[in-house]
């Protein structure tokens, strides 16, 4: 087998169950075990007071381990524990092979277990591997996902067709942490230039109003929308929903929530669209593009990457 990807989609049905569906690498299913979701009693308690210390950043590295090993241990029970190490540990073994591990968890019904730190899992050392970081391991693609009434439609590339490339940065004037991407830009400046056949940089965005992002995404249709700038987790009335600064033409912010940041892509979907608060920003703001990127999905974007924490421009 090769160039494959083996697909192991978990979906948390309820407070009580687990259903797996498995996909081998020629497209049939592997079959589909179930399990007992475990989010309760003691490791509920554990898992609510570790996330906090995460969210506050005061969390040790080993308060890491155990929130990811007993949030592995919620997710799998002793037979899907089992079935997916084994699973895990047999591709690993197969040349150009991978696993991709798919999370569904619907956030209206589950909305706690879905704002749970799902990418730090972690596999405790067992009779079959050795510990495994799902998030990080180079042999698994770790990503939420949700069912759609549609599937999205992945990027497609003409026939000598470049791949399209947009940066849109909000840098509000009214917003005394200044917004760094220069560096950023630069890359990809040197990205493009050197796969110069493949690539196409569109031209930075900037500032970014309402008006100019409508602009660029009808005329120019970028298949990575890369967006840089502020996010709130509470509106200015105190409500708990994730707001984004987009720009007034007199350069102030002008913050919308999440639903209608989502409505952008309503004529146009990118391939992909990427949520990066500003360098040194809050982690509120990095909780707000985690609250928006969900919204962002149901407009049939097949990726978003967004940031649940503090990510730096490297």
């Amino acid at each position: 087998m090769s160039d494959a990807t083996y697909t192991y989609q978990v979906n948390i049905i309820n407070r009580e169950s687990v259903k797996v569906r498995k996909t081998g690498g020629n497209g049939r299913s592997a079959g589909n075990p179930s399990g007992k979701f475990g989010y309760k009693g003691n490791r509920k308690k554990q898992i609510d007071s570790l996330s906090q210390k995460a969210n506050a950043r005061t969390i040790t590295s080993d308060e890491i381990q155990t929130l990811g090993e007993t949030l592995f241990q919620v997710l799998f029970d002793d037979s899907l524990r089992v079935d997916f190490l084994r699973t895990h540990n047999e591709l690993k073994k197969e040349d150009d092979t991978t696993l991709r591990l798919e999370l569904g968890v619907d956030e209206k019904t589950l909305p706690d277990v879905a704002a749970l730190p799902w990418e730090f899992l972690c596999a405790p050392s067992n009779d079959i591997t050795g510990q495994v970081w799902l998030g990080t391991d180079p042999n698994i693609v770790l990503s939420r996902t949700r069912d759609l009434w549609e599937p999205a439609t992945p990027i497609q590339l003409d026939t000598n067709e470049k791949l399209r490339i947009a940066v849109i940065v909000s840098a509000p004037t009214d917003n005394p942490v200044k917004v760094l991407y220069e560096k950023l830009w630069q890359a990809l400046q040197k990205l493009a230039e050197d796969n110069s056949e493949k690539i196409e940089l569109l031209p930075l965005v900037k500032p970014a109003t309402k008006e100019n992002i409508d602009d660029l995404l009808e005329d120019l249709k970028p298949h990575i929308f890369h967006f840089i700038g502020h996010g709130r987790f509470q509106n200015e009335a105190g409500k708990e929903i994730g707001e984004i600064a987009l720009m007034h033409e007199s350069g102030q912010a002008r913050w919308v929530d999440a639903q209608r940041f989502s409505t952008l892509f309503a004529r146009h979907q990118p391939g992909v669209v990427l949520l990066q608060a500003c360098e040194g920003g809050q982690l509120s703001a990095s909780q707000a593009f985690a609250g928006v990127a969900s919204q962002i999905v149901q407009q049939h974007i097949p990726v978003v990457l967004a940031m649940q924490y503090e990510v730096s421009n490297s």
